[in-house]
């Protein structure tokens, strides 16, 4: 047939069973039997006489933007109908972290005779973030009597952006080394701001609002107030993607120390945006180059949440090592707050907030390997899964020796400055920021 059409195999059963029984029936003098081929061969002369001649037009799209996980997405299949075609069938394989409605994934549709394209829908739910990538899709149409077949020759493969939830987070400390222009943190030295820093006997060029009644009244002299300055700080978020620990189970509440980091830097993004400072986002060792550059506003919490919906775990190539060498000798802007959120299994970003803090920056790492995991006594089939060891005894024992050097590498970060707390949402850097902040505020001591 033209147009990509060809006959289906039910096709050639029905002409090649009907001819037999006829043939049959005719050498064999058989009535009975050449009266039973006569209705399968009407059927396969009724298709030839029906069938379609040219190929149809089909459009496939994903309906909907960057979504959240859980969220649900349309995928949309038209296909512009042509002489003889009946029905359309589509199918969309999903991956292991996307769930399709029908389960299955199969959809169909029939023609409906008036000329109007044929939709097929099927919906499509992410249940974790990052890039899913769904299909390859296949598009069929059906002739009468479902004789005659034709496939879509582009297979496409679908993807998404899925972007994570963030995770609930608020913090009444304030950044230690605000360095900006215009914010919510009160500066050392005197300027426009809101909390009070003096009150002196008026100069020419202050403003008549600023003078302070009370104290002019009782000295005879105008008096007026002045303020500390409000700045700004910039925070530089960064997610270690160079090795994904544990197993996600969201049916049991496990998450995976990746997941732990998103969600974390989900939140602690859009906590320091919504109080006016500027937030960047870095991925290290990850399966692609995922940089936003620190700036403010409403629009950057999107930015910051489809980049971590980008990131993916290091798979160890060649060109990974290398983007990754480039990422840690990459320069952080003077005054930066680093946020490292780490499982503390991969010596790289350790070894990179080290360099960091050195060179003057406040750096805070926080601990998001699961709690399951770092618990010495751990369930044979984690340790398993962990290391890739199939003995469980040598797999704990193993895991175990790699608990001992993360506990080295912990004190290491603490010789050298850098607080080491664990992901436990709000709340969670309260402590150490405050304590940050004291020991800015305090005068320098020379090693």
């Amino acid at each position: 047939m033209s147009g990509g059409w060809r006959p289906t195999r039910a096709f050639g059963r029905a002409a090649a069973v009907g001819l037999a029984l006829l043939v049959i029936g005719t050498g064999l003098r058989r009535g009975d039997v050449a009266v039973l081929g006569i209705p399968l061969l009407g059927v396969a002369l009724w298709s030839v006489r029906t069938a379609p001649h040219a190929a149809p037009t089909a459009r496939s799209r994903l309906e909907g933007g960057p979504v959240h996980e859980g969220d649900t997405l349309t995928w949309r299949v038209d296909v512009e109908p042509v002489d003889g075609l009946r029905e359309v069938l589509a199918h969309l394989p999903a991956d292991r972290w996307t769930e399709t409605t029908p389960a299955h994934g199969h959809v169909a549709a029939t023609a409906r005779g008036d000329g109007t394209a044929v939709p097929v829908a099927l919906g499509v739910r992410p249940t974790r973030w990052g890039v899913r990538r769904m299909g390859p899709a296949q598009v069929s149409a059906v002739g009468d009597l479902g004789s005659f077949v034709w496939s879509w020759p582009e297979q496409r493969t679908e993807t998404v952006v899925v972007v994570p939830k963030p995770g609930d987070f608020t913090s009444r400390a304030a950044l230690p080394h605000p360095v900006g222009l215009v914010g919510q943190h009160r500066s050392t030295r005197p300027g426009g701001g809101t909390e009070l820093a003096d009150i002196r006997p008026f100069r020419t060029g202050d403003r008549l609002r600023r003078i302070h009644w009370p104290v002019s009244l009782r000295t005879g002299a105008l008096h007026v107030t002045t303020t500390y300055a409000d700045e700004d700080a910039e925070v530089r978020v960064v997610v270690d993607a160079v090795r994904d620990v544990g197993h996600r189970d969201p049916a049991r509440g496990r998450l995976t120390s990746l997941d732990v980091a998103v969600e974390a830097a989900g939140a602690v993004a859009a906590h320091y945006l919504s109080t006016g400072d500027r937030v960047g986002l870095s991925v290290l060792g990850g399966g692609g180059l995922v940089e936003v550059p620190a700036v403010g506003g409403h629009h950057q919490l999107a930015r910051i949440l489809v980049g971590l919906g980008r990131a993916e775990p290091a798979r160890g190539t060649l060109g990974e090592e290398r983007l990754l060498r480039a990422q840690l000798t990459r320069a952080v802007s003077p005054g930066a707050v680093v946020v490292l959120l780490s499982g503390l299994v991969s010596a790289e970003p350790l070894g990179q907030a080290v360099r960091l803090a050195r060179s003057g920056h406040v750096v805070v790492v926080v601990d998001t390997l699961p709690p399951e995991l770092a618990d010495p006594a751990l369930l044979a089939s984690d340790a398993v899964a962990v290391t890739g060891i199939e003995d469980p005894g040598v797999a704990r024992l193993v895991w175990r020796l790699r608990l001992l050097e993360r506990e080295r590498e912990v004190h290491r970060c603490a010789a050298a400055g850098i607080p080491v707390v664990p992901w436990r949402g709000a709340g969670s850097l309260d402590a150490v920021l405050r304590g940050l902040g004291r020991r800015r505020r305090s005068v320098a001591v020379a090693r």
